[in-house]
C-alpha cells in the first residue's frame, strides 16, 4: 500500500502546472523518497537538464533582483538545487553521489545569482515570482528534509547564508 502511495504521489507530482513556465520540484520530491521513487520519475534528457536549470537560475536570479526576501529565495533555491542534483543524476543513472555533487554545484551557482546585479525584471514578473518563491520554498522544505537526512545535501544552506552576509 505504501509503494502505491508513494506512485501516485510521484505521478501527481509530474502532472503539477506551474504558470509561466516557472521550475516545479518533481525530481527532488522522487530522489529524497529514495530509489524507487527516483525510479518512478523517468529519466531526463541532457537536454532536459540543461533547461532545468537554466529555468531555475532564471526564475531564482530574477527573484532576487526583484527584491524578494532572502530566506523565501534561498529555500527555493536549495530546493532547486536538489531537483537540478536529482535530474543531473537521473540523467547520468548515478545515484546518492552524484546528487550529492549536483547539490553543492548548483548551490555555488546560487550564491553567484544571490550576488550578481541584475537589472530589475518588470512588475508583472516580479509579482508571479513573489507568489512562486514562497510556494517553491514550502513545497520543497521537505524534501530538502529527507535528502538531508538521507544524505544527499549536506550544509550547503549554512554555507549561502554566511556568504549572504559578507
Amino acid at each position: 500500500m505504501r509503494l502505491i502511495c508513494l506512485i501516485a504521489a510521484t505521478l501527481a507530482a509530474a502532472c503539477a502546472t506551474v504558470p509561466e513556465g516557472l521550475p516545479t520540484l518533481h525530481y527532488a520530491d522522487a530522489a529524497s523518497r529514495g530509489s524507487v521513487a527516483a525510479f518512478f520519475a523517468g529519466r531526463p534528457t541532457a537536454q532536459q537538464v540543461d533547461r532545468a536549470t537554466e529555468n531555475w537560475s532564471q526564475a531564482l536570479g530574477d527573484s532576487f533582483s526583484c527584491g524578494l526576501p532572502t530566506r523565501d529565495v534561498m529555500n527555493a533555491g536549495l530546493a532547486g538545487a536538489l531537483e537540478i542534483g536529482a535530474m543531473n543524476a537521473a540523467s547520468s543513472r548515478g545515484g546518492e553521489r552524484e546528487i550529492r555533487d549536483g547539490v553543492a554545484g548548483y548551490a555555488t551557482q546560487l550564491a553567484r545569482l544571490a550576488l550578481e546585479r541584475r537589472q530589475r525584471p518588470e512588475p508583472s514578473r516580479c509579482d508571479v515570482l513573489s507568489a512562486w518563491a514562497p510556494r517553491t520554498a514550502d513545497a520543497g522544505r521537505e524534501a530538502v528534509a529527507r535528502a538531508r537526512e538521507n544524505g544527499l545535501m549536506g550544509d550547503e544552506y549554512g554555507f549561502l547564508l554566511n556568504l549572504l552576509e559578507l
